[in-house]
């Protein structure tokens, strides 16, 4: 693929293993980040901070600085984050880790709208609805997940230590966390709070 056409990437849907097998100078670009995925939300859901720090360190050892995964916390596989998080105003702290965590963030279509979507036993169409977009124009301005969403999607256009900073853990506490993204000297630092209080 390189050969034909050098800004093409090539990125494969892995679940376990070790990332580096598929993703590498000579297979794919980039690989789904499972690990990542399952820890957003359980994480959350658990009120365990540790959680997440642990896959964060796991994955990052495995890969080293080499590869860039692709983050997402649901898709057309998996029930929507809005269906998974017990308590819903989680979907701001995940939604702030998948933007300024190591990786690619990935959107699901109509998640950014907070849709649910809950897996069936022998279909996956509740996944994978038809949207009629006339229904979301106002989203941006009227919706608190789209908000966020957007607000998340230009920060990060617009720091280069989201994207391309070494990650450097500050804080962990079961409900409290915070991590620095650095790069070329400056850092930008995420602080979360799955707790009930403030």
């Amino acid at each position: 693929a390189n050969e034909v056409k050098p800004e093409f990437w090539l990125m494969g849907e892995v679940i376990h293993g070790d990332y580096t097998s598929w993703a590498n100078d000579n297979t794919l670009h980039s690989v789904t980040n499972y690990h990542l995925h399952k820890a957003l939300y359980s994480g959350h859901n658990d009120h365990n901070y540790f959680e997440i720090a642990h896959t964060i360190n796991y994955v990052n050892r495995m890969i080293g600085n080499k590869l860039k995964l692709y983050s997402f916390v649901d898709n057309h596989d998996v029930e929507r984050i809005y269906t998974k998080l017990k308590n819903k105003n989680h979907f701001a702290p995940v939604h702030v880790m998948l933007y300024t965590l190591s990786g690619i963030p990935s959107l699901y279509y109509g998640s950014e709208f907070g849709i649910e979507g809950k897996k069936e036993r022998f279909s996956d169409d509740s996944l994978r609805p038809a949207l009629n977009l006339d229904d979301y124009k106002d989203a941006v301005e009227k919706n608190a997940c789209t908000k966020l969403i957007a607000a998340l999607g230009k920060i990060r256009q617009n720091t280069p230590a989201l994207c391309y900073g070494e990650y450097k853990e500050l804080l962990l506490q079961t409900t409290h966390f915070a991590y620095a993204r650095i790069l070329d000297g400056k850092s930008v630092i995420t602080t979360l709070n799955n707790g009930g209080n403030e």
